[in-house]
């Protein structure tokens, strides 16, 4: 994981070419759209998480690897004591377990409870049989490829 970048601030920012701020505007406005339609939903009802403890959840769920406080901090983009506080937060929930590093006995790692796990997947699967009309027009390599596309602008 990266560590974590700040903000740009306007005078930061290199001017962007004409050709590339009429598309880019586009996709901003579609990423608009679907993020109020994403936020219209939440899951685990009845508990209350801020921002940045359901970005964890969900990056925990999609997680390829075993997760250290320390590398969610930096993809989260908070110091380690922030991290601290909000996995206490989920755990206190029920949501995240934490454990032994398997190869490094001095180290934790993260995982979501299978509680949350079950939660997250289907929280997931309802927003993809809502937003699967939004995508009819593209087939499956088009959907393939605008997935890869989004993944390789966002990795940083």
């Amino acid at each position: 994981m990266t560590p974590p970048l700040e903000p740009a601030r306007p005078s930061d920012a290199a001017p962007i070419d004409a050709a590339r701020a009429e598309p880019l505007g586009g996709i901003l406005l579609a990423v608009a759209r679907l993020t109020r339609r994403i936020g219209a939903r939440r899951p685990f009802a009845g508990t209350p998480l801020s921002r940045s403890q359901f970005d964890a959840v969900f990056l925990l769920a999609h997680a390829a690897a075993p997760v250290t406080p320390s590398a969610l901090a930096a993809e989260l983009g908070v110091t380690g004591g922030a991290v601290t506080q909000l996995v206490e937060g989920l755990r206190e929930a029920g949501l995240v377990e934490v454990a032994r590093h398997p190869t490094d006995g001095r180290s934790r790692v993260l995982a979501l409870s299978a509680a949350a796990a079950q939660e997250v997947d289907a929280f997931q699967q309802g927003l993809v049989r809502d937003l699967a009309p939004d995508f009819a027009a593209l087939d499956e390599a088009e959907l393939r490829q605008l997935a890869t596309l989004l993944a390789r602008a966002t990795a940083r």
